[in-house]
């Protein structure tokens, strides 16, 4: 692990620990583990990926910690890589809340080597919230990348539906607009859901990145269930497509992934 790598963990780690409340009976905890398999057309090999993911619920405030390893492997040559993220969300007033996100990696092909990100919400009708968000992100070779956006969700019985419009400004390459649009479906009983995402623009929903994509005509889907086993147990699975455009021609990839969420407060 590089240096970068070791001093970026040691500053979010604490930063994440000193949100933790004094009483551990006031919080809700819960682990997901989760892998996830991505394969690629034309030569363009595989991306296999685990992760473990730390959650406390304070109320106010929740708390993520998920280190990642992951595997790129490219005409029979591979790129073994860990990183470490972690996420805060803050509820600030019933009509404001933040998310503050960090992730470092190894600096392989494999993972974003550097990722952060701050979105601020606020809820702008009964329904109705509002969302903008910056981010800059750092990949292989040090090929840089920064994300502005704006977007909206509205929520109704049973769900929610959302729309976020997305500069992408790639260090070597014109700026372009990317597109995601978000449903969620709750089920009727339970806390079961389901959830699809679609996008253009730039079609990576994972952190994971082709080294020759931000062309702005990149596109994906990706659906998501999330099923109750247990009061305390959760089997949530995922598949998605994405097409990713190359001088002449695409490359397209599948994405598998299964996970098994479990309260352990």
């Amino acid at each position: 692990m590089t240096k970068t790598t070791l001093t970026a963990v040691g500053l979010l780690l604490p930063f994440s620990l000193a949100t933790a409340p004094t009483a551990v009976a006031q919080s809700t905890q819960s682990v997901l583990a989760s892998v996830e398999s991505q394969d690629f057309s034309d030569g363009g090999g595989s991306l296999r990926s685990a992760m473990l993911e730390y959650k406390i619920d304070l109320g106010d405030t929740t708390v993520l910690v998920s280190p990642t390893v992951g595997e790129r492997r490219v005409a029979g040559t591979g790129d073994n890589a860990f990183g470490i993220g972690g996420t805060v969300y803050n509820d600030w007033s019933d009509r404001g809340s933040t998310r503050t996100q960090a992730f470092v990696a190894e600096d392989e092909p494999v993972f974003a080597h550097l990722d952060f990100a701050q979105d601020v919400t606020l809820k702008v009708a009964k329904s109705t919230t509002v969302t903008a968000g910056a981010r800059w992100a750092e990949y292989f070779a040090g090929r840089e990348v920064t994300f502005l956006s704006i977007g909206a969700r509205r929520y109704f019985k049973g769900g929610s539906i959302a729309y976020r419009l997305t500069r992408v400004n790639p260090d070597d390459r014109d700026a372009f607009f990317g597109h995601l649009v978000n449903l969620t479906v709750n089920d009727g009983r339970g806390k079961g859901k389901t959830q699809l995402w679609l996008s253009t623009g730039a079609s990576s929903l994972v952190r994971s990145q082709l080294e020759d994509n931000f062309t702005g005509k990149d596109r994906a889907i990706l659906l998501q269930r999330t099923q109750p086993l247990t009061e305390k147990l959760a089997l949530i699975a995922s598949a998605g497509l994405s097409s990713y455009a190359r001088p002449g021609d695409r490359i397209n990839s599948s994405t598998f992934g299964l996970g098994l969420s479990v309260k352990i407060d």
